[in-house]
């Protein structure tokens, strides 16, 4: 399950583009394209509910003593939304 960390200042962010966080999250399921970007953020192309198709620019909000699983992954890092448009 996919765990998202939202605040004032990516709220106002996706606001400006007629974006609310439900429709960020629910863009999820539906990614058309998705792009590493430097610093660990990823680009991401995706349909929301409505049809609308939208970029997503976001990270993992790991913490930086998080310790990675066998695998690498730390488990549980939310989705922390940079912008989306």
């Amino acid at each position: 399950m996919r765990r998202f960390k939202w605040n004032e200042w990516n709220l106002q962010k996706i606001a400006a583009h007629a974006l609310a966080a439900e429709k960020v999250e629910a863009a999820f399921d539906k990614v058309l394209q998705l792009d590493d970007r430097e610093g660990g953020s990823f680009e991401m192309y995706a349909e929301v509910p409505s049809g609308r198709r939208i970029w997503v620019i976001w990270m993992y909000d790991r913490e930086d003593d998080a310790i990675p699983s066998v695998f690498g992954e730390v488990e549980d890092a939310p989705i922390f939304d940079i912008t989306a448009y």
